[in-house]
């Protein structure tokens, strides 16, 4: 009953360390930006918001990761027969694909901060110098 939970929770495991990766730099390049390159002032309510709605994602996937995986074993307590291997592919590519998409969301985020950052403090133009062209 729980191997197919274990395992999925395996693979949540490695995808959640990555979810937390990208949350954590977005959420530092946010915090510079917001400093240093739009001069406000420090929010704490902005980081504890940013941070509980990384908390409920987190939280939420991984409550479906265990409903789904352990749902074909309570419908068979029940005598309802189900496909196990169909609710295992259904976790597996759910919570994979949850997750996954929410790093890259974060990770694109973080990525335009960057570029931000960089692009903010390296204004040099190149001169034309009309004798380069001899």
């Amino acid at each position: 009953m729980f191997e197919t939970l274990l395992q999925n929770l395996q693979l949540i495991g490695i995808l959640i360390l990555a979810f937390l990766g990208s949350l954590g730099i977005n959420t530092l390049l946010g915090i510079y930006y917001n400093l240093n390159t739009l001069k406000e002032q420090f929010s704490k309510e902005k980081l504890l918001t940013g941070l509980a709605r990384g908390g409920i994602i987190l939280i939420s996937g991984l409550a479906i990761t265990v409903i789904v995986s352990l749902l074909p074993q309570v419908l068979n307590q029940f005598g309802i027969t189900a496909d196990t291997n169909l609710f295992e592919n259904i976790s597996t590519v759910a919570m994979a694909g949850i997750l996954t998409s929410t790093i890259a969301h974060y990770l694109t985020d973080a990525l335009k901060k960057f570029y931000t950052i960089l692009n903010s403090h390296t204004n040099i133009t190149p001169e034309y110098d009309e004798n380069m062209m001899d």
